[in-house]
């Protein structure tokens, strides 16, 4: 057969569909689906969202308003050794007493903060009846008669906050209540007298006979034996004495308005002292000898054997948020961004600030989809009736016998047709008509069949004379077996191949590549062990020019 110049050309035009059918074959992302703009910009808006959530200044896209200042007073209470009755109730000669104070709040996060808090006030208590150190055996002596104190206090702590509400509930839940629970450390400077209750007598353990008038000074805190912290308060002595404290408690919030919070707070302050009601279980409290360890300051006052001195305070607090374009979301949970609204940390967790993405109905979906949707694929691209390695949709010969040599247009090629000119010296060597073929394998097994011998010897002795050719061989399997061993088998079968095409004279075997795919590209239905899986175990052959070496493998 001659091959003229028109031959190759139409060789070459048949083959060019094949390629662009592979390429179908292998969705790339160009062929994708862009996103359109909207979701381009939706997607940016949710990564910087999700970044700077994680920023504790909260600036950016999230910036939210961080600080506050509350006032808060109610009703104090003492507990220890000089306590009658409870918030409600006073004993006799106690006071109605109270604590007041401010606070400057900063939120961390929207489940924790802190808070500087200073505050003021007074203290009372009393117990009127006769307490003796051993309440066993009175002869040992009278602790304390029927006295009460009176105290003047400044107080100051640094305190940590945890947002309960949210922690057990959630930021869906009772989005205008807020209950805080918070503990913290600071000082307590205070200045306490003791008077009598009424009129009494008693002998002290040293067999002094003591007289009390009601309302006599008994002891005092700020003296000689006070603490050294200098202070300027009235009355005995120029000293106040200073202890730990160490604040606890609980508040509740309302969110009245962006501005304004309203609520209650009860707090349990804890010191570290006796002295706070000038009073000592266990001991002779009219000996100041006694009361005091030795000589010295404020940490030389006895432990006695009570426990240790603590007061509370329950009352309402107002807080103002601070910041500049106060919002507060809405009771169904919406926060509207549309006029630059900043909302507070405290009420607001930022996560729900970024908005849902756009979720779509499946009626909506499903007909963006088909909007989109490309035109069917003729499903003859994907078929090969006869295994020659070329398409149904571009194979002008669908039913070539097994084991032949085609066109990139699947018409059955005779080798010595070809061969013969080169032999004659009527086509030049570097002509390369691009021809494939398949060699087929039995079950399980990559030893060459005496039919695909004879094929291989004709493809040899083609490519010995066509020097600007080379060869790829393809491996294939049926899907018996599990993938990988599949995979494995055929390039046992691609490597057979090679391996006889080298022994058998193949000039510069360099030529001959090899690739195998297992079951992944069956050429015919695997559920037909007669037909189906015998023409998917293949090896495919092509022959292709050696400059398009670099365009390859595409398939």
């Amino acid at each position: 057969m001659k091959l003229s110049s028109t031959r190759l050309v139409s060789l070459l035009t048949a083959l060019l569909p094949l390629s662009l059918a592979a390429q179908v074959g292998t969705p790339s992302k160009k062929y994708q689906t862009p996103m359109s703009i909207e979701e381009q910009n939706q997607q940016k808006v949710l990564s910087e969202a999700e970044t700077k959530r994680f920023r504790r200044s909260y600036e950016g896209f999230n910036k939210m308003n961080t600080w506050s200042v509350s006032v808060h007073g109610g009703i104090s209470k003492f507990f220890g050794d000089l306590q009658t009755g409870d918030f409600l109730t006073n004993g006799p000669g106690e006071k109605t007493t109270f604590l007041a104070g401010l606070s400057v709040n900063k939120q961390l996060s929207h489940l924790f903060g802190v808070s500087a808090n200073f505050g003021f006030g007074t203290l009372s208590g009393s117990k009127d009846r006769f307490v003796y150190i051993d309440p066993l055996n009175e002869s040992k002596g009278l602790s304390y008669g029927p006295n009460y104190f009176n105290s003047d206090i400044l107080q100051g702590s640094l305190n940590f906050e945890a947002n309960l509400k949210s922690l057990l509930f959630g930021t869906r839940k009772l989005r205008r209540l807020k209950a805080d629970v918070f503990v913290g450390i600071g000082y307590l400077y205070y200045n306490t007298k003791v008077y009598a209750i009424r009129d009494y007598q008693f002998t002290d353990a040293g067999g002094t006979v003591r007289n009390y008038l009601k309302d006599e000074l008994i002891r005092f805190s700020n003296g000689p034996k006070s603490s050294t912290t200098a202070g300027g308060w009235e009355g005995a002595g120029s000293k106040y004495s200073r202890d730990l404290v160490i604040p606890t408690g609980i508040r509740f919030l309302y969110e009245l308005s962006p501005r304004i919070d309203i609520g209650m707070r009860y707090t349990l302050n804890h010191t570290f002292t006796e002295k706070l009601d000038m009073t000592l279980g266990g001991y002779d409290n009219s000996n100041m000898g006694q009361i005091y360890s030795s000589s010295g300051g404020n940490n030389s006052f006895r432990r006695g054997d009570s426990a240790y001195d603590k007061y509370g305070t329950l009352g309402l607090e107002v807080n103002y948020k601070l910041g500049r374009k106060a919002a507060r979301g809405t009771i169904n949970g919406k926060y509207p961004r549309d006029n630059g609204q900043v909302y507070h940390l405290r009420w607001t967790d930022p996560k729900d600030l970024i908005e849902a993405p756009y979720n779509p109905t499946a009626d909506t979906a499903l007909a963006r989809v088909k909007a989109i949707m490309p035109p069917p694929v003729d499903p003859r691209l994907y078929t090969d009736t006869d295994g020659d390695g070329v398409a149904d949709l571009y194979d002008k010969e669908p039913n070539t016998p097994a084991n032949s040599i085609v066109s990139g247009a699947g018409v059955a090629m005779n080798l010595k047709d070809l061969l013969q000119p080169m032999i004659d010296r009527k086509v030049p060597k570097e002509t390369c008509t691009q021809v494939f073929g398949n060699v087929e394998f039995k079950t399980d097994q990559a030893v060459l069949l005496p039919g695909a011998k004879n094929l291989l010897n004709d493809l040899i002795s083609y490519l010995n004379e066509a020097r600007d050719c080379r060869l790829v061989v393809m491996g294939h399997t049926d899907r018996r077996a599990s993938d990988a061993y599949n995979m494995r088998l055929s390039r046992r079968r691609t490597e057979a191949v090679k391996k006889y095409v080298a022994n058998a004279g193949l000039k510069d075997p360099s030529r001959v590549t090899i690739e195998y795919y297992g079951e992944l590209r069956p050429v015919a239905p695997n559920d037909k062990p007669n037909a189906g899986m015998a023409r998917n175990r293949r090896v495919e052959l092509r022959i292709l020019p050696m400059n398009n070496w670099k365009n390859y493998p595409g398939n």
